[in-house]
């Protein structure tokens, strides 16, 4: 079974491939994903505006598990 990281490099890359027409860089999936996102305005599509969503199920990037170990 594919690893999470290996996933999420396909699913950039696949993304990449869509918007650019120019050759995929050998990064990570997750430098993929940030060069893809860099200039994007996410404000308006930040899914803690949904009502659906209470308090305690919010957890923004800086809260996830993987980015305090690699801080701590």
């Amino acid at each position: 079974m594919p690893r999470r990281e290996d996933m999420i490099k396909q699913e950039a890359q696949a993304l990449w491939r869509e918007l650019h027409g120019e050759p995929i860089p050998d990064v990570s999936g997750e430098e993929l994903l940030a060069r893809l996102c860099r200039d994007l305005d996410v404000a308006d599509y930040d899914r803690v505006q949904s009502p659906f969503l209470r308090p305690s199920m919010i957890m923004r990037p800086e809260e996830w598990p993987e980015i305090r170990r690699r801080e701590g």
